[in-house]
């Protein structure tokens, strides 16, 4: 009798639709700052569309993985880059791992620095944006602005080239400088700006820090030129345009990413962003004599663009 109601409940759930299986996922987060917990908020919000789902949450560094109870997860999403180095030396080889809010060059040398036997149980939505998305924003919001310029750093190199390919596929012209010391920042900004109509920020930390950050902007402002930005702090402090995901645009993906995998086990391949934002300082475009179009109207037509391909 006692093998005969085993058997009844082992039929029972193989019978129940995946939705309604319990699921466990695990949220380290990679420091306390209000990005974090927007993150974490939003992948909860999420998950509970998921019924059954339990959730836990770590802070990086605290304590190991295990003594944390995150290692036995089906899923670990790794917030920042601390996490991220933290899951992919702690967890455990069955452990799938998602790394968000970190940019795609942080998450390829993290991955890099591991020797790991198998990749595919390891995947990120990249902070930055494609590359693609933001040539299309110069070409939707400053249209006659054909020479781009963009100054590569060791952590942007490998862009290069098809940063290249992709503005003369369209039309456009890169100007650049490839920078292999701190010290030449400078005059690489002055040559880049000097032969262009817009500078293009890339998400590279030797070119664009707290340090370097003011002496750009005001170099793009003495050549009269606009910064297209990659965050919404480079708007407040002086880039004409940005295009960004936030984090709480982050976490809905990484929640619709977790539930995705409750359901079917499959972790996908590493993605950029699926939401974005745009936004213009204003008083820099009328500054600099720019008659954009409003944020909301660039990032519909954006995201027409991608949807109809």
């Amino acid at each position: 009798m006692r093998l005969l109601r085993l058997l009844l409940l082992l039929i029972t759930l193989a019978l129940l639709p995946a939705s309604t299986l319990a699921g466990t996922v695990a949220i380290l987060l990679g420091g306390s700052g209000s990005g974090y917990a927007e993150v974490s908020d939003a992948i909860q919000a999420e998950l509970r569309k998921q019924p059954n789902t339990r959730v836990l949450i770590g802070n990086a560094g605290a304590q190991p993985l295990d003594e944390l109870s995150l290692g036995n997860s089906q899923l670990l999403i790794a917030v920042g880059a601390k996490a991220a180095q933290q899951a992919l030396r702690q967890a455990d080889n069955r452990t799938q791992i998602l790394c968000v809010l970190l940019p795609r060059s942080t998450f390829d040398t993290l991955l890099g620095q591991q020797r790991l036997v198998d990749n595919k149980r390891i995947s990120a939505i990249y902070l930055d944006q494609p590359l693609a998305r933001q040539i299309e924003l110069i070409r939707q919001a400053l249209p006659r602005h054909t020479r781009i310029s963009a100054v590569f750093g060791p952590g942007s190199a490998v862009e290069l080239e098809r940063t290249r390919t992709l503005l003369e596929s369209r039309n456009l012209k890169l100007v650049s400088e490839s920078l292999q010391g701190d010290s030449e920042l400078f005059s690489a900004l002055q040559r880049v700006m000097s032969g262009s109509d817009v500078f293009l920020a890339l998400p590279d930390a030797q070119v664009i820090n707290p340090d370097t950050v003011q002496n750009l902007l005001l170099t793009s402002f003495r050549f009269r030129i606009p910064v297209v930005g990659y965050s919404a702090s480079s708007v407040r402090a002086g880039a004409t345009l940005a295009l960004f995901s936030s984090p709480q645009q982050i976490g809905q993906q990484a929640g619709e990413v977790a539930r995705q995998l409750l359901r079917s086990g499959i972790l996908p391949a590493p993605q950029y962003p699926r939401y974005f934002s745009v936004q213009t300082n204003r008083h820099m475009a009328n500054s600099l004599n720019l008659g954009i179009d409003d944020d909301a109207s660039l990032k519909e037509r954006l995201q027409r663009q991608e949807r109809d391909g």
